[in-house]
């Protein structure tokens, strides 16, 4: 974590409306999904480590009557368990660091293959947001991934 955590303050009047700051909780993952990927495959191409795997046509659990996958995929996740950093940018950084492949290794991932980074931001409050510096979005580009948002906004009704 580089920055402590902002606070609100303290003495705010009762009923105060906050808007903006940190996000508060996010899951990030970086994705390779494809109808002929052999999630070992892209393990051994990547050099990391999966969080999770699914081969298509196999039960996604071990639950009886599980829904059967679609496609094949290989995915390394961070959540906000995972880690103390509450600034979403850094996050990305610490889960895109652990490869250190070069991009043209990504061009060897199955004919059919995508990859994507997967954002699931949870909003408490109206107005919260981040950027993606240049350096994410060149690891991104020269990979071919692409960058996937799903917002999930408590402040709705």
């Amino acid at each position: 974590m580089k920055r402590p955590y902002p606070q609100r303050p303290v003495d705010a009047p009762e009923g105060t409306e906050w808007f903006g700051g940190p996000i508060a909780w996010f899951s990030i993952s970086l994705i390779v999904r494809g109808d002929d990927l052999v999630p070992e495959d892209v393990t051994r191409l990547l050099r990391v480590e999966p969080t999770s795997t699914r081969v298509k046509g196999r039960p996604l659990s071990e639950r009886p009557g599980a829904a059967i996958a679609k496609s094949s995929s290989w995915a390394v996740s961070l959540t906000s368990r995972e880690t103390n950093e509450w600034d979403v940018t850094e996050a990305i950084s610490l889960l895109i660091g652990r490869f250190t492949t070069t991009a043209d290794v990504w061009q060897q991932l199955p004919a059919g293959a995508s990859a994507f980074l997967s954002l699931g931001l949870h909003l408490e409050t109206a107005n919260q947001g981040f950027a993606l510096p240049p350096d994410i979005l060149r690891f991104a580009a020269d990979r071919s991934i692409e960058i996937k948002f799903d917002i999930y906004d408590r402040t709705m009704p």
